[in-house]
């Protein structure tokens, strides 16, 4: 597949034997992938994200997202919040992706539903595997068409149960909760402007706050 340029690593060789899925985790996994390389496979292809990302757009919400589902995940250990950067793959899906958040519930772990692993990349606990509850993605301009159409199709055939789609690049905010359908993911309805998630039991819904150096600033609620 020749090089990629990745942001501060320069020049990432990807080896010509990886030409699927499975030669691609070999590769993953191997201990060759700097760890800090945002990177995955999707619709048979190799994926890296190279741009900055928006402070307000992008960075914000991502906080915003965790400090209000990290505590729930915590409330009596209902299960587990991982933040931006965690290397997901669906080895059933034949993909693998690095969300903006993965919520996985206690039943879906203690029933052995995903595992952490990581093969000789430094560490067993760098990539999840299986089939988490819940997958977050926020979107930015280099990720609108693989956040909207490759992996919401590739979350649904990963058995994924709800799809969370967040993009703050124009105002208003559109916060979407998608959930699984027969074919494919169904939007919920809105209810005042509260998005219910049925994997949590909760409603949630971003509120404007005040600009912020020049920037639209949004709180994220929970009920």
């Amino acid at each position: 597949m020749g090089k990629l340029r990745v942001q501060e690593f320069g020049e990432l060789h990807v080896p010509a034997w990886v030409v699927d899925h499975p030669s691609f985790l070999k590769w993953l996994r191997s201990g060759a992938v700097p760890e800090d390389v945002r990177i995955g496979y999707i619709n048979n292809q190799v994926w890296t994200e190279t741009m900055p990302e928006r402070a307000f757009p992008h960075n914000q919400i991502k906080m915003r997202l965790s400090s209000v589902l990290g505590p729930l995940a915590d409330e009596n250990r209902s299960g587990v919040f991982f933040c931006d950067g965690m290397t997901f793959t669906s080895e059933a899906g034949g993909f693998t992706s690095v969300p903006d958040g993965i919520f996985v519930c206690r039943k879906t772990i203690d029933d052995g539903l995903v595992q952490l692993t990581g093969g000789r990349r430094s560490h067993h606990d760098t990539e999840l595997t299986g089939i988490p509850d819940l997958v977050i993605e926020v979107v930015s301009d280099s990720s609108e068409y693989k956040d909207t159409e490759w992996l919401m199709a590739n979350y649904w055939n990963a058995e994924v149960s709800e799809y969370w789609l967040i993009d703050g690049r124009e105002e208003p905010l559109r916060f979407t909760i998608y959930r699984r359908g027969e074919k494919g993911f169904v939007a919920v309805r809105r209810s005042e402007g509260w998005n219910r998630s049925a994997v949590l039991e909760r409603s949630f819904r971003f509120v404007a706050g005040p600009e912020e150096m020049g920037f639209p600033t949004y709180r994220f609620e929970v009920r």
